[in-house]
């Protein structure tokens, strides 16, 4: 089986805490903010995991930097991000994460953000697959306990960092380098007045062929793991697909959302941890899945059987490789090399014959 660990190496460069918060709905909005980095060395990797995992695992939102839906337009995001990197490279991490931690203290004490409770800005730049990434996430703190050092129980708050409250990574090698226009994952919540507001912060817009993009993802991923690291066959591979759009169904029947991991344990329940890692890492499918339902179609091949006769090919391929006349005959421009070897074989036995 094919091992993908060491594609998947991650290590945090650079990581600042700042705090921005209001304790109650019209309070006043505090600044904490850090005037040195935090030790990205002393990260332990548990930690470096959970970082990186938030812009994974997470409900995610793609697209890019606009300005109204204009992406011509700079927002200030943008703007800062351009001010201090350059070639990949942060002049200065600290000053750069100030101003956008001050800047969304502003953004919090508009009239109409009374009830944003804001939290502690984690910025954190890192690199994945050979790519540089920038993230912000906004997490809260939650209750809990600890004990006192006679190990009596006290009441203690902690950082939940499994739980991404709002968020966005922008992927900074795609961004300066101009390679795609699909370079933020963001998440921004349910409610309309923390959507609107985080958007216009960090100015990211969302792509609307996210969908058909994922959807199209998720099945490679699927083919890819199949054909490559399992080394199923063709008929086997397609089976597979076949699985994955009969569960995608169900869910859509259902009502209920689709996920990757779900995904995962029902197509591959022997090794499901390994196709998430292709799923994510090479083909960027998100944990919860936009679906499009023309895309989802795709999955199942055009197929018949009639007197002998069973035909089965992709529904890609229909109108370019295979070619319907109208007149109910189908013409394959390529047809696969053993098929015409075996072809080629009968045609020779059968002259031989006569």
């Amino acid at each position: 089986m094919k091992n993908n660990k060491k594609e998947n190496i991650v290590a945090i460069n650079h990581v600042i805490i700042h705090e921005v918060k209001r304790d109650e709905d019209g309070g006043r909005v505090d600044e904490n903010l850090r005037a040195e980095r935090n030790n990205a060395a002393g990260l332990a990797g548990s930690l470096t995991d959970d970082l990186i995992s938030l812009f994974t695992h997470s409900t995610l939102n793609i697209g890019e930097f606009a300005v109204d839906g204009d992406c011509e337009l700079i927002p200030p995001f943008e703007q800062t991000l351009q001010a201090h990197y350059e070639h990949l490279t942060c002049d200065d991490f600290v000053a750069m994460t100030q101003n956008m931690a001050r800047r969304y203290a502003r953004v919090m004490r508009r009239p109409n953000l009374q009830s944003v409770k804001g939290g502690l800005l984690v910025f954190y730049e890192y690199e994945n697959r050979g790519k540089a990434w920038l993230a912000l996430a906004v997490l809260q703190r939650a209750d809990g306990y600890n004990t006192s050092a006679d190990l009596d129980l006290e009441p203690s708050q902690i950082i939940d960092i499994n739980k991404l409250h709002l968020g966005a990574a922008i992927n900074l090698t795609d961004w300066e380098e101009n390679l795609s226009t699909r370079y933020i994952k963001f998440k921004t919540g349910l409610a309309a007045e923390v959507r609107d507001y985080f958007e216009e912060y960090i100015g990211c817009q969302r792509d609307k062929q996210a969908a058909i993009l994922e959807t199209k993802n998720l099945k490679k991923a699927v083919q890819d793991y199949a054909q490559n690291s399992l080394n199923l066959s063709e008929d086997n591979t397609q089976q597979k697909i076949d699985d994955a759009h009969g569960f995608i169904k169900e869910k859509q029947k259902s009502g209920e959302e689709v996920k990757l991991s779900d995904v995962a344990n029902r197509v591959f329940p022997e090794s499901p941890d390994d196709f998430l890692d292709v799923a994510r890492n090479t083909y960027d499918v998100g944990e919860e899945i936009a679906i499009s339902n023309a895309e989802l179609k795709k999955y199942l091949r055009i197929s018949g059987k009639s007197g002998g006769v069973s035909i089965s090919f992709d529904r890609n391929l229909l109108g370019s490789q295979v070619i319907y006349s109208g007149d109910g005959k189908l013409t394959f421009n390529e047809i696969p090399a053993a098929l015409e070897t075996e072809i080629t074989e009968e045609l020779n036995n059968r002259r031989q014959n006569n």
